[in-house]
């Protein structure tokens, strides 16, 4: 019993999807309209052709109206205020029994506009059965919607993962003073730039190894080459660093200490620049 009120509590997504739901609407009325006219389960043989379009037409309705307000009305009214945030498997039993309950009640009422049938065991259970067949294709529909979803957000996932595993190299060219100090970099191997005096000194990975060179140029500029990239932040006057090659953060009374290569190399955030770098760090 313990694991029937287990599995009854896992959590289970509410399908809000309007959008969707509107389409579903329109699907299940076309659904159960040609099993109506196809099969006549209420043998309306005897009826006149009028009386057939009433009967079909109105239990159409009375479908369409019922589906309306509990997958259109009552989620776009009810989500706003929480109601579906905690949504379990023993609550979307429930929201299913009251969705039948609705579209059963329904087509009591109609039938008793109508006046076509006098009440008996068989025409009930058919009410049921009819009743039950909006269910029996949303329960399989959003089964499949939610499956859908999830396999193409797990496959969108695994392509970000795979990107930044293997990021393609994107060349950033930094122009010296001095025309054979040249040097273009690749922004996913690039560790920090320090200022020192009228240079600068750019250090980065290749082949398992940390490279650098000293160009003749300001910070500044460095900065400017680097402005389509976010993640390479200037959070020193004198450091530029690439956030996704922090390893370890150290705090201290100035700032932050920042471990950008298992070599031990040290980057200064001081306090002007915590906030910003705070920010793109928790993003990258």
């Amino acid at each position: 019993m313990a694991r029937v009120f287990d599995f009854l509590k896992k959590s289970y997504p509410f399908n809000d999807d309007l959008k969707q739901n509107i389409k579903l609407i329109f699907l299940i009325s076309l659904v159960l309209f040609l099993l109506l006219f196809l099969f006549q389960p209420f043998n309306i043989t005897a009826l006149t052709r009028q009386e057939k379009y009433l009967l079909i037409g109105g239990l159409i309705v009375v479908n369409f109206l019922a589906l309306s307000l509990n997958l259109l009305l009552i989620p776009s009214f009810l989500s706003q205020r929480g109601l579906f945030r905690n949504w379990n498997i023993l609550k979307e039993i429930l929201w299913n029994i009251w969705m039948i309950f609705t579209i059963t009640t329904g087509y009591f009422i109609y039938f008793g506009l109508i006046g076509s049938f006098s009440f008996n065991f068989f025409i009930l259970v058919k009410i049921l059965i009819i009743s039950s067949i909006p269910i029996a294709i949303l329960v399989p529909y959003n089964r499949y919607r939610l499956l859908k979803s999830h396999l193409h957000s797990a496959l969108e996932l695994n392509k970000h993962l795979e990107k930044k595993a293997n990021p393609l190299p994107e060349i950033v060219h930094l122009k010296s003073d001095y025309e054979k100090d040249d040097l273009s970099v690749d922004v996913n191997t690039l560790l920090y730039i320090h200022s020192a005096s009228n240079y600068v000194e750019v250090y980065w990975e290749e082949k398992e190894s940390i490279q650098h060179k000293m160009i003749r140029c300001t910070l500044r500029y460095a900065e400017e080459a680097f402005r389509d990239y976010p993640l390479i932040f200037r959070c020193h006057r004198t450091y530029i660093v690439n956030i996704n090659k922090i390893l370890k953060v150290e705090g201290s009374s100035q700032g932050y200490t920042l471990y950008v290569s298992s070599a031990g190399h040290k980057v200064t955030v001081s306090r002007n620049y915590i906030p910003e770098f705070k920010a793109l760090f928790y993003k990258s």
